[in-house]
């Protein structure tokens, strides 16, 4: 049987005091974020193994993180969400909390019924995936405990949220069509869905009337509806050369569209997307694409979350900003 290993021993290749380890390990204020990590890998390495019921009855917690996603977001063949939670289930782990998931369901959204775990006090935090409604954030306003919002936020609550910087994002693929030669744009998405969809197409906007072009109201093909349902697309009597789509997934079903309507993308209809999943990749021709560094985003959202628990942080927004992978679905004109 293998030696077991002790704070002090830890503490002696660390180069710090018992104290020290014994904080870094049981997360709690007075040691820096870098030196925290440090110990905690010297931890790890070494084997060291703390009693996780010990340990949640010594601090009076569960060393549980909860996680909400909408049931919403993760039909219809998407993997963005649980591609984004099993990294946020690996970096946790690492930090030494278990993580418990929950899907809402539109019923129980609508009706403010609330996470069991979170009802029944087994999570010393909460992360919510996707978009929920104001009126159901409204029930965590004087929540006991941490909560972020993951991908998108509320201006109506003061709630931590973790998002890409979609509003630069939009902008950026719009401005590439532009550079390119395309004067008549379209957006794809329904802009009234999501904070994410909105931001990205309001950047659409802003880079379409910096370079004085007009903003079409006809160019805009809705793809779900305001519950986030899927639908089919109604396209525009008049095509532009371009469209600026709202996600990968979209871009990948409405170049489908497309083709059903003898257009060929990009000679006859160009694309542009966000968030670099596999339908970006997965496509005939494959999509330029804004990408997203999803590790970045979770490391943020995991950084986040442990300084509310440990009650080290304020209020605020964290943006993660997006990179351009180019791909075949845009023509230069």
């Amino acid at each position: 049987m293998s030696k077991k290993v002790s704070m002090d021993e830890i503490a002696k290749l660390c180069h710090v005091s018992k104290v020290t380890v014994s904080k870094a390990l049981n997360d709690k204020e007075g040691v820096s974020e870098s030196l925290r990590q440090l110990i905690k890998d010297k931890a790890n390495e070494l084997g060291y193994y703390m009693n996780s019921a010990a340990k949640s009855l010594k601090l009076n917690k569960n060393f549980n993180i909860g996680v909400i996603i909408p049931m919403k977001f993760i039909g219809g063949g998407s993997s963005y969400y649980f591609e984004t939670y099993t990294k946020l289930v690996v970096e946790l782990t690492q930090q030494g909390y278990s993580v418990l998931l929950e899907i809402l369901n539109e019923v129980d959204e609508a009706n403010h019924v609330l996470p069991e775990m979170y009802k029944n006090g087994k999570i010393d935090g909460l992360m919510i995936m996707g978009q929920l409604s104001d009126d159901y954030l409204k029930c965590f306003e004087n929540a006991h405990l941490p909560i972020l919002l993951f991908d998108f936020y509320s201006y109506n609550i003061d709630i931590d949220s973790v998002v890409i910087d979609n509003f630069t994002s939009g902008y950026k693929a719009a401005d590439y069509l532009v550079k390119r030669g395309h004067k008549h744009i379209g957006f794809v998405g329904n802009i009234y869905a999501t904070s994410s969809i909105q931001d990205r197409y309001l950047g659409y906007c802003r880079a379409l009337l910096g370079h004085h072009l007009t903003l079409n109201p006809n160019y805009i093909v809705s793809d779900r509806d305001d519950k986030g349902k899927f639908k089919p697309f109604i396209m525009p009597d008049e095509m532009p050369t371009a469209f600026v789509c709202n996600n990968d997934q979209i871009a990948y079903e409405f170049i489908q569209k497309l083709k059903q309507m003898n257009y060929q993308v990009p000679e006859d209809v160009s694309i542009i997307t966000f968030d670099n999943t596999f339908y970006s990749q997965k496509s005939n021709p494959q999509i330029t694409t804004l990408c997203v560094d999803t590790d970045k985003m979770v490391h943020a959202a995991v950084k986040t979350i442990l300084q509310k628990m440990n009650k080290e942080s304020r209020y605020h927004k964290v943006f993660i900003q997006s990179s351009l992978v180019e791909r075949d679905s845009v023509k230069h004109i």
